[in-house]
């Protein structure tokens, strides 16, 4: 019984130490990174996982919106498909670009 315990405890530390956990978060990190330095005015910059990976950026203008809209494809290699111009479920006043995230 002691056994079966031990592996348990080792397989679930296993799981919550994994490098490659650590690796996706580190490739976001350093989308993050570039996204907010092509676009410093962007108010937010975050990440849902639906199936896809989707990134979503705020911008307090339109025009910073639509030019955002625009560089999206070109940046990081052209990782970003779909780019969906709206407002921000939570903040209208906000102006969105939400985009898949192709990995």
């Amino acid at each position: 019984m002691e056994n079966d315990s031990t592996a348990k405890q080792e397989s679930v530390e296993d799981i919550g130490h994994s490098n490659r956990t650590r690796s996706v978060s580190e490739k976001l990190e350093r989308l993050v990174e570039q996204l907010q330095s092509e676009f410093p005015t962007a108010v937010s910059i975050s990440f849902e996982f639906k199936r896809d990976l989707n990134l979503y950026v705020d911008f307090r203008t339109f025009e910073e919106a639509r030019l955002a809209e625009a560089r999206l494809p070109a940046l990081c290699g052209g990782i970003f498909s779909n780019i969906i111009p709206g407002s921000s479920p939570t903040h209208s006043y906000l102006h969105r670009i939400r985009a898949k995230v192709d990995t």
